[in-house]
């Protein structure tokens, strides 16, 4: 019979061995796996910042062309769209003097010089936007019988809030987007004079090269370079994390791509998908997470993903 004495130590190291067994199998506790993110490399590229605006196509320069007599309209092939020259023959009208003279006529041949049709001419070259009148209308002296717009007149007219007045002024350069995605290289050509009382801003005028036809009254924006930068580090936007108030900025530099350390940065200028940071613990070519970093800790274990 074996005594109790000995029996006690012996179940007590096999318990323990069993624990031990059991531990190995299921793995040491407290290491965690590695999380998978994307990264990408600090570079340092320019950095443009730009204002945007809305703006409004206008024809600055409209003529009107008025009658220099009364009577009827006897010819005037013109219609909305079409182009005139300045000087051109508009309409021709005959007046109720000349039909009281073509019975006089047949008396006197020599009144026939006085019942030619009276000529109307356009004061201004461009495209006849309206057109009032047509063949056999009755008109008096000084109506207006048509308008002409001249498309060399053509400008965009944005309004900007006096907070920016000083990065706007006379020959800033700009760029035009239309509602189809052109952009038109343009710049600044006049500043008028006034504020608008209600919104507190300036209206300004942006020349449209001549060989470009839009419509009056197009909707379009207006981008002018505020800032530019080209000396700083720039990283993706989505690396830059921050705290609720916005007022701590980081990212997560990697080392030997498998430990992510938080370090500090401040933000710059940014674009689309740029921002540029100022940080010295971040060096240029370094890599920084851009996905996957949400709410990780500092010096946390990450592996990068196939991109």
């Amino acid at each position: 019979m074996i005594p109790s004495s000995f029996l006690r130590p012996l179940a007590l190291s096999l318990l323990i061995l069993i624990i031990s067994c059991k531990k190995t199998e299921t793995g040491a506790p407290g290491i965690k796996a590695a999380i998978r993110v994307s990264a990408a490399t600090v570079t340092q590229q320019p950095i443009t910042e730009y204002l945007t605006f809305n703006g409004t196509t206008v024809y600055q320069k409209k003529e009107d062309i008025r009658a220099n007599i009364t009577g009827y309209i006897t010819s005037m092939p013109y219609k909305v769209g079409d182009r005139i020259s300045k000087g051109q023959v508009f309409a021709l009208v005959r007046t109720k003097e000349q039909d009281a003279l073509r019975d006089a006529i047949k008396i006197d041949t020599s009144l026939a010089k006085f019942i030619h049709p009276i000529t109307i001419k356009s004061n201004a070259g461009g495209i006849l936007n309206v057109v009032n009148v047509n063949v056999d209308d009755y008109i008096a002296e000084g109506d207006v019988l048509a308008s002409i717009i001249q498309p060399q007149s053509l400008v965009v007219q944005v309004n900007v809030p006096y907070e920016y007045r000083g990065a706007v002024h006379l020959d800033t350069p700009c760029e035009i987007l239309l509602p189809d995605g052109k952009v038109i290289t343009a710049s600044v050509i006049k500043a008028l004079p006034t504020m608008d009382i209600a919104s507190q801003s300036q209206t300004f005028l942006i020349g449209v090269p001549q060989d470009e036809e839009l419509p009056e009254n197009l909707n379009v924006e207006v981008k002018i370079v505020q800032k530019e930068d080209a000396g700083l580090l720039t990283v993706p936007k989505t690396a830059l994390q921050a705290n609720e108030l916005l007022t701590q900025y980081w990212v997560l530099r990697l080392v030997q791509d498998s430990l992510a350390i938080k370090t500090p940065v401040k933000p710059g200028l940014k674009n689309d998908s740029l921002i540029q940071v100022e940080s010295p613990g971040l060096r240029l070519n370094d890599r920084v997470v851009t996905t996957g970093a949400y709410q990780m800790q500092d010096s946390t274990v990450v592996k990068i993903q196939n991109q």
